[in-house]
């Protein structure tokens, strides 16, 4: 599966021409545009140095054009958010659905959310470091909700099949288990000189750590 939504996006709306107005694909082709225009100036330039105009200039559309679609920055930022989640959320169920062994649905989920970062690595470093300033935002985001959700519905069947503790409630464990990846991530992104070149390498660690934790039997 292709997990740039910003090109899948293109795609779908040709497959969904007979569907929709020539106006509404229009408005869906030039935000998909103006969204991937600012991952690219987010990415080269970072939150603050980057400008609506610069974003304008990127995806080749006037700047009173990119304030039509969203009203200023922090809005289009949190629009990529939202759209890289929905990308990272469907990506997660696709993958975890090829399998009914629940330790394998876990595997797959840590390897994919790491392979998804490490994919989209420019992107992830700037949402890290503005993180803490739009934490509030960020939560009320539907499909980081939706993201929860799947993760500690996930959880709930590990602990119906035994593979982790059931005295715990699952949305809290999954909220330590969202915690532990980040971290991941996060010193990956932040060693630019020594990190490893695959952050998947690290999913079999993460998974044994998660599950039997650093104690010794």
């Amino acid at each position: 599966m292709n997990a740039n939504s910003l090109i899948e996006d293109k795609f779908m709306l040709d497959k969904a021409s007979t569907s929709l107005s020539r106006r509404q694909r229009d408005r869906l082709l030039r935000q998909a545009d103006i969204l991937k225009a600012a991952e690219h100036v987010f990415a080269l330039k970072g939150y603050y140095e980057a400008t609506m105009q610069d974003i304008a200039k990127e995806a080749q559309y006037a700047t009173g054009t990119v304030y039509l679609y969203f009203k200023d920055k922090d809005a289009l930022y949190l629009s990529l958010v939202e759209s890289k989640y929905k990308d990272l959320l469907s990506i997660l169920k696709e993958e975890t659905s090829k399998t009914q062994s629940v330790r394998v649905k876990l595997e797959i989920l840590i390897r994919e959310k790491l392979s998804f970062f490490e994919r989209n690595r420019d992107f992830f470093r700037i949402f890290i470091s503005e993180r803490n300033k739009s934490v509030g935002r960020f939560h009320k985001l539907a499909v980081v909700s939706q993201h929860r959700e799947f993760i500690a519905q996930l959880i709930g069947l590990a602990q119906e099949e035994h593979i982790l503790r059931k005295e715990y409630p699952c949305e809290k464990i999954a909220e330590i288990f969202i915690s532990i990846l980040m971290s991941v991530v996060f010193n990956w992104l932040k060693d630019e000189n020594k990190r490893e070149k695959d952050l998947t390498r690290m999913s079999g660690f993460v998974l044994n750590m998660f599950i039997n934790g650093a104690g010794k039997n």
